[in-house]
């Protein structure tokens, strides 16, 4: 555990699908262990923000409600891209049906509710598919959906950190599921390698500040 850094003993609150929860493999564990922030983790395997999504919109709900303490949160992370479904919307829109308005949803109701720093966590996606090819019935590649995602995320001012475009974990090398368990889930190595990517953005990232501290 590193303990000169601005995270270290710092609240994580950690939203996103079975890709961020321990029972599947996932990253956090290392973050955890790299960073010294102490983790709530409220991810759900199978979760999604839109009704149309493998989880039927389950993850929403448990990101806009302050019943599980995250007032008192550092860090809020939402992990996404593996589970929803279509329409994805215009990246302006706040509707109740499509992807990017109920992802303005949350993190507009996450910055009105908490003082945390939110970062949106961009997660790869399966590795039984190719690239150019159209995914889950929205009509564009998975690729385009991570730039759909990361313009939603920098249209509300929220630090992006995209593992689907820049953690190495890209088709060529996914696979042969050398990394994973399964078509998506992270084997210990591949849980290390994501963990370690995954920390070298976060920690350039500063904690949110809601007054000035005389030294």
């Amino acid at each position: 555990m590193m303990n000169n850094n601005h995270w270290n003993e710092k609240t994580w609150y950690v939203y996103g699908t079975s890709m961020s929860n321990p029972d599947w493999g996932g990253y956090v564990e290392t973050v955890e262990k790299l960073s010294g922030l102490k983790v709530v983790n409220n991810s759900i395997p199978g979760g999604s923000i839109t009704p149309s999504g493998y989880g039927k919109g389950n993850l929403k709900p448990r990101i806009m409600n302050m019943d599980d303490g995250k007032e008192n949160a550092d860090l809020i992370t939402l992990e996404l891209l593996p589970n929803e479904g279509a329409p994805v919307g215009d990246i302006y829109a706040e509707d109740n049906e499509s992807f990017c308005g109920c992802f303005n949803q949350c993190i507009r109701y996450l910055q009105k509710n908490t003082n945390a720093q939110i970062v949106v966590i961009i997660m790869i996606g399966g590795n039984q598919q190719r690239p150019e090819i159209p995914y889950n019935g929205r009509g564009i590649t998975e690729f385009e959906f991570a730039e759909i995602i990361e313009r939603v995320a920098h249209l509300n001012g929220v630090p992006v950190i995209n593992a689907f475009a820049e953690s190495g974990f890209g088709w060529a090398r996914v696979a042969d599921r050398h990394y994973q368990v399964d078509q998506i889930h992270f084997n210990e190595v591949g849980r290390l390698n994501m963990g370690k990517f995954i920390w070298s953005k976060l920690k350039d990232i500063p904690t949110w500040e809601t007054e000035i501290i005389d030294d």
